[in-house]
């Protein structure tokens, strides 16, 4: 499934395999929530279709799509982080380097996606690096990630970079109604930072409020009128995978608000006002390190650790970027 918002970048990228420069790997990037492995899953059932249409989509009915969508092709590989541990592991990348040495059965391609691929493990990373050093032939490996920042940097200098931006108001707002016309979308799509499948996905779930509550105490905290302890006493049967994502968000809002009074991408323009409230009392240097500290928080938010503490340290860290006590 392809977006409307991705008319450019299938335009752009599906050029690519038809000039033959499509790259052995490739590093499908961008925020989340907009659509980036619906893409991914439509090029790699693209790139072993027989009778593409006029619009260089796959076809849905050759012997190769029909394959794909009942998930049984077999030169096609999906990884997806493991669910008990919330990371991807070396076992999950030795089996694909397996996979992946094998002669191709029937597709022109051997094609493989790991999803969320920031989550890979530091064992399943170097893995990997073996098979992008040394890749077969007639084979592509897409990795997406919304943390591309995270990966090891020899695994992104082996990929080309396909950059997703975030759809236009407009557009996120067509699609949106589209869906659901009884929806006020005005005032969710914001909240979502212009994300429409955030948006859907807060809606149909009701985790808006949630997120909007979180922010609300992390303000409260940056100003001295809520306690570490009350907070994660809160917050400890939340998942530490979602707490992580969403103080990076502020995070990454705060040092946006710090270079420019009114930035044009926010990805929580609703607490703009909260944000404002603390440029300026901010540590540059700190933010950035605190940043740092978040990375790799998120690689350690699966492990089997103390929850309630892991919260309190990420709060204490948190205040630690005022210049000095509100």
């Amino acid at each position: 499934m392809m977006y409307p918002w991705q008319a450019e970048q299938w335009q752009q990228f599906t050029q690519y395999l038809s000039s033959q420069r499509l790259a052995h790997a490739n590093l499908i990037s961008g925020p989340a929530a907009i659509g980036k492995l619906e893409f991914c899953l439509a090029y790699m059932q693209r790139l072993n279709c027989t009778q593409p249409n006029k619009e260089n989509t796959a076809c849905g009915e050759c012997n190769d799509c029909r394959l794909f969508s009942a998930r049984t092709h077999p030169d096609v590989r999906m990884i997806n982080v493991d669910e008990e541990v919330e990371q991807i592991k070396i076992d999950d990348i030795r089996e694909l380097n397996k996979f992946m040495s094998l002669s191709r059965h029937i597709g022109t391609y051997k094609a493989v996606c790991i999803n969320q691929a920031d989550l890979m493990n530091i064992n399943a990373s170097n893995a990997l690096l073996k098979t992008l050093e040394e890749p077969p032939a007639n084979s592509i490996i897409f990795l997406v990630s919304h943390h591309a920042e995270s990966l090891l940097a020899t695994i992104k200098s082996r990929c080309q970079i396909w950059k997703f931006p975030l759809p236009s108001v407009k557009q996120a707002l067509d699609w949106l109604q589209q869906q659901d016309k009884s929806v006020d979308w005005k005032s969710l799509l914001p909240g979502a930072g212009n994300r429409p499948l955030l948006a859907m996905e807060l809606y149909e779930t009701g985790l808006g409020e949630e997120r909007l509550d979180y922010y609300r105490d992390i303000h409260q905290l940056m100003h001295c009128k809520e306690k570490v302890t009350k907070i994660s006493a809160k917050l400890q049967n939340e998942e530490l995978q979602k707490l992580v994502g969403w103080q990076q968000a502020w995070c990454a809002d705060l040092i946006r608000c710090h270079y420019k009074k009114e930035p044009v991408t926010l990805e929580n323009p609703d607490i703009r006002r909260s944000l404002h409230s603390l440029v300026g009392r901010v540590d540059l240097q700190s933010l950035y390190s605190f940043w740092d500290k978040l990375i790799e928080l998120r690689r350690f938010s699966s492990a089997p650790l103390n929850k309630r503490l892991f919260i309190e340290d990420m709060l204490v860290r948190c205040q630690e970027i005022l210049e000095q006590p509100v």
